[in-house]
């Protein structure tokens, strides 16, 4: 019945959302069947189901026996054991089965996004000029490190030819990515020694994983 009734709700709903909503906004999220079913096949439950069920109480307010906990209990968890097993290992099988495939929409829109945002960037830098308290050179490594950005993005979306912008990024971000390894080995030996606390070492290596999670890889 969970099975079912999402598989009937997922190729119902959109329809009658579609006779409602007519608004071009409302089109442009139109998907079709194939995407749906994926959507629908979806649905697995896991411990939030368990943990509502778990919840309830072992007495009533009267002190007597809550009524079918243990079935509803168990009928949760076969639930469960059942759409993690058979939607989760059939759910790969069942995409390539609808020949379900990204079109790309999702990447492009990334990337008109960071070039927007880079744009921003640029024409805060020069804005900065004129403020008596930034530094040229500064400004100018700032400046440098955007354009090369926006020419990255650029070729990303193929407005201009990639004269190896995507490859050089990479090189950078995994020497970066290596050096952060090796200060975390530092750190850690230094801990090890006693001659920082557990909680510095933490504190800087939080700074190191913030370093890493805003590479553009």
């Amino acid at each position: 019945m969970v099975v079912g009734a999402r598989l009937v709700w997922a190729n119902t709903m959109p329809y009658l959302i579609r006779a409602l909503d007519r608004r071009p906004a409302q089109r442009l999220r139109r998907v079709g069947w194939r995407p749906r079913m994926v959507i629908a096949w979806s649905g697995m439950r896991g411990a939030v189901s368990l943990a509502a069920a778990l919840a309830l109480p072992l007495e009533t307010d009267a002190g007597t026996p809550f009524p079918h906990r243990d079935l509803i209990i168990f009928l949760t968890f076969t639930v469960i054991f059942v759409t993690l097993v058979l939607q989760g290992l059939t759910l790969p099988a069942l995409i390539r089965a609808l020949h379900v495939t990204s079109d790309g929409a999702e990447e492009a829109e990334e990337v008109r996004a960071r070039l927007e945002a880079t744009r921003a960037a640029l024409d805060q830098i020069d804005a900065l000029r004129e403020e008596e308290w930034t530094r040229d050179e500064t400004l100018d490594r700032m400046r440098a490190m955007y354009e090369y950005r926006q020419r990255r993005f650029k070729a990303r979306a193929g407005k201009i030819e990639d004269d190896g912008y995507e490859d050089r990024s990479l090189a950078y971000q995994q020497i970066l990515v290596s050096v952060l390894a090796a200060e975390r080995e530092a750190l850690v030996q230094l801990r090890n020694e006693g001659m920082i606390s557990n909680e510095v070492m933490n504190r800087i290596i939080r700074d190191f994983d913030l370093e890493e999670e805003r590479l553009e890889i």
